[in-house]
């Protein structure tokens, strides 16, 4: 195979197997073995798993900084609550990072700085979402200005952990989780939404609904 289609081969199997079983306990080894490679062959491309890792994770944020950076072009609610969502099956297309976020980040200090730098730079992409529903009038943060990057960062943070949350709960991550999820960022925000609440919920509630039922049936059967 081509250096990129075994470097690919490499990358799915791994976050199949990481995410079926933790990333502490997949070896090289094993990945290469699910491969069909020798473990020569795959350390030629990979010297070890933390460089593994390091590239599932340049997958995550191609997606967020590629795949995303139009939003700010779409100032709704509705396109607000897409977003959530988009962000919920990133989060379960590559469970195991979010999962074992804190250590991986503690363990590699290059995959800390870049996640940083990812950080900053998606944070700021929805404050400029936030700030240009702001400009259509649908929001308005007026006196607590000062409180947009504070916000942004909560509902990052409400956003990241809520699959886990569910999961550990027992509770079936489907389109009724996402909304009560979706639900605590709407309640942070509800000071500066101009517009009908109960309106924007149900809203909200009907675009979530509508999403998930186009996924793939089982889109959500690694959750819960």
């Amino acid at each position: 195979m081509a250096t990129r289609e075994t470097q690919a081969l490499i990358i799915d199997t791994a976050l199949a197997l990481f995410n079926r079983h933790g990333s502490s306990n997949i070896s090289t080894n094993r990945i290469a073995a699910e491969c069909g490679i020798s473990r020569g062959n795959l350390h030629y491309h990979f010297r070890n798993k933390a460089e593994i890792v390091y590239a599932i994770f340049q997958r995550i944020s191609h997606a967020m900084h590629d795949e995303w950076p139009a939003d700010h072009l779409e100032p709704t609610l509705e396109h607000m609550a897409k977003m959530y969502v988009r962000q919920s099956m990133l989060i379960l297309e590559f469970e195991f990072f979010y999962r074992e976020m804190a250590a991986l980040l503690r363990q590699d200090s290059l995959l800390r700085r870049r996640y940083r730098e990812h950080r900053e730079r998606r944070i700021d992409a929805i404050c400029r979402f936030l700030t240009t529903l702001a400009e259509q009038g649908i929001m308005d943060f007026g006196a607590d200005r000062a409180m947009l990057r504070p916000v942004v960062i909560a509902t990052w943070i409400i956003s990241d952990n809520w699959p886990n949350f569910v999961e550990f709960s027992g509770r079936e991550f489907d389109a009724e989780a996402i909304c009560q999820g979706y639900d605590m960022i709407l309640h942070m925000l509800a000071p500066y939404i101009t517009v009908g609440f109960e309106d924007v919920t149900r809203t909200s509630h009907e675009t979530i609904h509508a999403l998930v039922a186009e996924l793939p049936r089982d889109a959500l059967a690694s959750a819960g």
